[in-house]
């Protein structure tokens, strides 16, 4: 449940995003924290729709692989993307530090401390899932 719903809220985050910087005060301080370029141009709203909409469709892949909801799909379908919903996250956290080179300040502190564990963490969770479920 954990999994899923940081997953849910991340995902929504990235819908609020694609159409304003917050909780920052602008974007500039925005691409500096969460994007880690100094240019303060926003990302694309439909490629942060389409995050949002990954992360939600992983949420909601959890809660299916995990039997709190109802399940559509092929049983192998669903742990296929549960572990590759598990690879993602862990490429991304375990990569992630790579994202510091030549990025702002601010982002590679709260990538190193937050973004990246983060991520390694969840991996973990969907992992858990994952193995969980393929034991049934």
């Amino acid at each position: 449940m954990v999994l899923a719903l940081v997953l849910m809220a991340i995902g929504l985050l990235h819908f609020i995003w694609a159409f304003s910087p917050w909780p920052m005060k602008d974007a500039m301080t925005f691409t500096k924290t969460i994007g880690g370029s100094d240019d303060g141009r926003m990302p694309s709203a439909p490629s942060t729709v389409l995050v949002g909409l990954a992360l939600i469709g992983g949420a909601v892949l959890t809660l299916m692989v995990n039997e709190s909801i109802p399940a559509i799909g092929p049983e192998w379908l669903r742990l296929v993307g549960m572990y590759g919903l598990t690879a993602v996250l862990l490429a991304r956290g375990l990569g992630g530090y790579f994202m510091n080179s030549g990025a702002a300040g601010e982002f590679q502190r709260l990538n190193s401390v937050l973004y990246s564990p983060l991520c390694v963490a969840l991996a973990a969770l969907g992992g858990i899932v994952a193995v969980s479920a393929s034991r049934r």
